[in-house]
């Protein structure tokens, strides 16, 4: 079995109005789709999301990546890891190339669940059929009144059914996060989960600190990317300093670098994200690792593929599901996008590999710029 092309697809869906976060406000986001065709006709793919351009994976997923692929066994997924990661080490590791690598290992193990004729959770081992998730939200929209809008946010999501609840903190002062906090935690009641979200907006623990001891009082389930992910002694630091539990790892890439904020006990909740940390093959090795040490798992974004990951990991405790296309708009190139179960969980499909069913004519409408890779052959498109 060989594979016989390889294709990107940089797509770009506008916003329908600006939001923001601690650090950023988005009008539009970017995604990569990967395809790797094989010989037997069958087609994986594989995604990821940049909030800047998509171009600079696009670029390298064309001129690094793929042409190592072509002709390979798709089944030998550990083997055209170590080959990618080693082979453009020196360029990459982090960042873009290994976002690149990401997706495109995620579309060898759709590839890989779609010949065995399975769901991917099935492929993995499954541990359970459906997992709990959370509501993601509480982001700054410009021109709105930030409590209302807060309000009526939340509210919906306790209509839908949901049994925990993450909103965005960090652009305003602590006086004015506390409030939001606080008008969270008094519309869900005492018995939703509520975690709060910086975006590793604060360098200063000290400044951190000012908020966490205001909040502390609201039963906060995890605080996530209080700061930056580089910054593991002042984790330490702030672990030290506050009873609210501590997350990150949505940016982490590879078991090596997790390895490092597990073993110092700098975090209770793991975010890895297939998309980013190295793909479906690395994404399990850092649930090994998490595990061992009874560290929880709690990806971040994409539960398209992180419900199937989920469902094979008993370490993950729910996974981030955001609701309509106000922030993260990927379901617009879907056909039928995940909904809750009635239980307020997330369930696979049961259609083989990831089972998403792509809308074709969305995708073409997004289109930013398509490269098809055969043989020796790299074509181009807009």
């Amino acid at each position: 079995m060989k594979i016989t092309q390889l294709t990107s697809q940089w797509i770009r869906i506008p916003l329908e109005n600006p939001v923001g976060f601690s650090i950023k406000t988005l009008r539009y986001r970017d995604y990569l789709m990967v395809r790797v065709q094989s010989d037997q006709g069958i087609e994986g793919i594989g995604f990821c999301l940049q909030d800047t351009s998509a171009k600079p994976v696009q670029a390298v997923v064309d001129e690094l990546l793929a042409p190592m692929l072509i002709g390979e066994d798709p089944r030998d997924i550990a083997k055209l890891w170590d080959k990618m990661y080693f082979q453009t080490v020196r360029a990459g590791r982090r960042g873009n190339v290994l976002v690149a690598l990401s997706a495109i290992d995620i579309a060898l193990w759709d590839h890989q669940a779609k010949l065995a004729g399975m769901p991917l959770h099935k492929l993995l081992g499954s541990y359970r059929d459906e997992v709990p998730c959370y509501a993601s939200g509480g982001y700054y929209y410009e021109g709105l009144d930030m409590y209302t809008k807060l309000e009526e946010e939340i509210q919906g999501y306790m209509e839908q059914g949901f049994k925990a609840v993450k909103i965005k903190i960090g652009r305003l002062n602590a006086i004015q996060e506390a409030t939001r906090v606080a008008i969270t935690r008094d519309i869900i009641g005492p018995d939703v989960k509520l975690m709060i979200d910086a975006n590793q907006s604060y360098l200063d623990v000290n400044e951190c600190m000012e908020l966490c001891r205001r909040i502390e009082k609201y039963d906060i389930s995890f605080f996530e990317e209080p700061l930056p992910m580089d910054m593991i002694e002042g984790f330490n630091r702030l672990k030290r300093q506050t009873s609210i539990p501590l997350a990150t790892g949505e940016v982490g890439a590879t078991r090596w670098e997790f390895q490092e904020l597990i073993q110092q006990g700098s975090v209770d909740y793991i975010q890895a994200d297939a998309t980013q940390c190295g793909g479906v093959s690395e994404w399990l090795k850092i649930a090994v690792l998490a595990g061992a040490q009874g560290v929880t798992l709690a990806p971040h974004y994409f539960w398209d593929i992180h419900v199937h990951l989920a469902c094979a990991a008993r370490e993950v405790a729910f996974v981030e599901k955001f609701v309509g296309t106000n922030v993260v708009n990927f379901d617009q190139v879907m056909i039928n996008p995940y909904q809750l179960t009635e239980k307020g969980t997330l369930a696979p499909p049961k259609e083989n590999g990831l089972g998403i069913d792509w809308d074709q004519e969305a995708i073409k409408k997004y289109l930013v710029e398509e490269t098809v890779i055969k043989n020796s052959a790299m074509v181009k498109s807009h």
